[in-house]
């Protein structure tokens, strides 16, 4: 049954409803709230809200509380539309603000661009260690674990600051800063190592031997000392140990953490030389594929061979301007370390990497591999006359190892050696040999 209004037929429907409210208000009893239309329980579900108890059904309840729910969803649509109305016209008054200023804009973009003359004075870039490292770029040296990036980059960071050349390119003397954030541990040993095989003082070298976290505060702090220093090579030795928390897969994540890398090179004119772990798959760099567009320069750092058979080669994968085809071989030489001993009395020893077409320990008519073999059982004194297996053993009595390809020609080759040297030479060896 529908309750029909009595009263004047000529009330707005508005009214009515309103009355039909009212009325059900004072007398729920008198007719099921359903019964009336909708507009009326809408404002019975309102009012009642605001009223104690009204005694009535489970059934009458629960239609006031629907009918509740369905005027706050309503508000909050309201809301949200009248929100969106904002924003919208906010971003109508920001569109407006700016097409205001367009014409200024488009003179001061405009003054900016240069014709073919122009460019002849623009600066062209400064080198650090030519056709490799630049002042105010970011570099990258990529390889896996145990490829000896870190004693590339510490070379690197030697002849730099001596003015020597590295791998037979022309270097620019200048000061390094040198982040050791990992294995701190053996910096001083590969260092002593490297100086005294050069012949030169790392004096321009400053070490520091911890992390420093790119997105924290610190950051800025290397950023000014940078700015105060001017050194020519800051090395992040590694990567992955100066962004700890940072998701490296993310281009977004890595885009803040180059543009801060960038900033510290650009600010205080200087290479940033970042060493970085390539992936599980291929030979890039580990992580965010944008980092590739973002740097001047990635090398790729890998070992060939095992024991006197290894190689390091440094490929270059990336140049933005110079030749991308080079190749850098490396020889790494293990060096006795003076005045630097282990628990056991041995001496420590070190690596140092030394160029393969100008190592002092090459010989003519010898594979490279053989040569430096050859020139270690020479430095450690091993005896001539040690055959494969019992020279195999003595060498491991000093915690060295050759391999077993290399070892029968580098013995082969000392044999002949010492055949082809006139009598009184041999003599005086010997004993010098038994004096010692």
């Amino acid at each position: 049954m529908t309750i029909e209004p009595q009263g004047n037929a000529e009330l707005p429907q508005s009214e009515i409803n309103a009355r039909l409210a009212l009325y059900w208000l004072l007398n729920p009893q008198a007719a099921p709230l359903e019964s009336f239309n909708d507009d009326v329980q809408r404002i019975v579900s309102v009012l009642s809200s605001k009223l104690p108890s009204l005694g009535v059904d489970d059934r009458t309840q629960t239609l006031i509380e629907d009918h509740r729910r369905e005027a706050a969803e309503i508000e909050k649509a309201k809301e949200i539309a009248s929100f969106n109305r904002a924003k919208e016209r906010a971003v109508t008054i920001e569109e407006e603000t700016q097409r205001a200023r367009v014409a200024e804009m488009v003179d001061a973009l405009l003054a900016e661009t240069l014709t073919t003359d122009a460019l002849d004075d623009i600066e062209e870039l400064s080198p650090v260690v030519d056709g490799l490292l630049y002042r105010g770029t970011v570099a990258r040296i990529n390889g896996k674990p145990g490829a000896m990036k870190s004693f590339v980059a510490l070379d690197m960071a030697g002849c730099v600051a001596n003015g020597r050349p590295w791998a037979g390119r022309d270097v620019v003397k200048g000061d390094v800063i040198y982040l050791v954030a990992e294995g701190a541990g053996g910096i001083k040993k590969r260092v002593r190592a490297w100086e005294q095989e050069t012949g030169c003082r790392m004096s321009g070298v400053y070490f520091l031997p911890r992390p420093i976290q790119v997105a924290g505060i610190e950051w800025m702090v290397l950023e000014e000392a940078c700015k105060r220093l001017r050194p020519a090579l800051v090395v992040v030795d590694t990567q992955a140990r100066s962004t700890v928390g940072i998701e490296e897969s993310s281009n977004e994540r890595m885009s803040v953490i180059f543009q801060r890398i960038e900033r510290l090179a650009r600010e205080s004119e200087a290479c940033a030389l970042l060493v970085h772990h390539t992936g599980h798959v291929g030979e890039h760099g580990r992580g965010a594929s944008n980092v590739l567009g973002a740097v001047q320069t990635e090398l790729l750092v890998k070992k060939e061979g095992k024991g006197a058979e290894r190689v390091i080669t440094v490929r270059i994968d990336k140049t933005k301007d110079d030749d991308d085809t080079a190749e850098v071989r490396l020889l790494p030489r293990i060096v006795a370390v003076q005045g630097m001993t282990r628990r056991n009395g041995q001496p420590e020893t070190s690596v140092v990497l030394v160029p393969e077409r100008t190592a002092v320990f090459a010989m003519a008519g010898l594979d490279p591999a053989v040569s430096a073999a050859v020139a270690l059982l020479d430095k450690h004194g091993a005896p001539i006359a040690l055959g494969r297996d019992r020279l195999r053993k003595w060498l491991a009595e000093r915690d060295l190892t050759l391999g077993t390809s290399v070892l029968a020609e580098a013995i082969s080759h000392r044999k002949k050696r010492e055949a082809l040297k006139p009598p009184e030479i041999k003599d005086e060896e010997s004993e010098g040999l038994f004096d010692a």
